[in-house]
């Protein structure tokens, strides 16, 4: 079983609350927008469905799909009655066609692939969608090299280091050790490759996908990125964008 990658993913239930929350009111907002109604929810790399509970609650019909075995067995036993809505997917091989309202791509799960890779993968979201249909993306706006150690309670300790490898390509690596008097015990790392599209790059990828955008809202807000130009995402302290496109 991955558990580091499961740890990852286990965030304080307040945190994946608020999100949700945040999350169901960029859905009213697209819906006002565009005078429509959202109700069919595809969760594309969805992790163990730490927003479901909430999303059913008010009222829509969620799915989530993961590469991970390890996390969608997780996600089935976090959503008793709803274990069928869950299934081991990769997001390049989607074979979805208009058969959603909504395609939820939450917390930094995008760029993990080639470049023609990552545009595919925008274009199987795209048909994946019906007809109007709404895609919510929750991405950083940068990234940097940095180094930090970052505590989780008493015991344990994460190290995070995220080197540069080509132009917005970098290289992620958090290792997690647990506390033994004066000693880290390690506990294991996840390692990533991640591609961190500039705003604009994105932007053109999205229209190039299909999809015509609809709203940037910078920092879990609902204030919206006026420009995306790199001198004024970073005048703004723009460190996230909820992107919101449609069919």
């Amino acid at each position: 079983m991955h558990d580091i990658l499961l740890w990852h993913l286990d965030v304080p239930e307040e945190r994946s609350f608020l999100e949700s929350m945040y999350i169901i009111m960029l859905i009213r907002l697209a819906e006002e927008k565009l005078n429509v109604k959202y109700r069919r929810i595809l969760d594309v790399a969805c992790g163990v469905g730490r927003h479901h509970r909430y999303l059913r609650d008010a009222g829509f019909n969620v799915y989530g799909i993961d590469v991970n075995r390890s996390l969608i067995e997780e996600a089935r036993r976090r959503n008793p009655g709803f274990e069928e809505c869950y299934e081991v997917a990769d997001m390049r091989e989607l074979k979805y066609r208009g058969e959603f309202d909504v395609v939820l791509n939450w917390y930094t799960s995008f760029g993990y692939f080639s470049d023609e890779e990552n545009r595919l993968v925008l274009r199987n979201f795209y048909e994946a969608l019906k007809p109007g249909g709404l895609l919510i993306m929750d991405l950083p706006a940068r990234w940097h090299e940095s180094a930090s150690l970052i505590e989780h309670g008493e015991d344990l300790v994460e190290v995070i280091t995220n080197k540069r490898i080509d132009d917005y390509v970098f290289d992620y690596c958090g290792r997690l050790y647990r506390r033994r008097g004066n000693d880290l015990v390690y506990l294991g790392e996840l390692r990533l490759r991640l591609t961190v599209y500039p705003p604009a790059v994105l932007k053109d990828m999205l229209e190039e996908a299909g999809f015509k955008l609809l709203y940037a809202f910078l920092n879990y807000s609902v204030v919206p990125v006026r420009s995306f130009r790199p001198e004024e995402i970073l005048e703004r302290n723009v460190r996230r964008i909820a992107w919101l496109a449609h069919k």
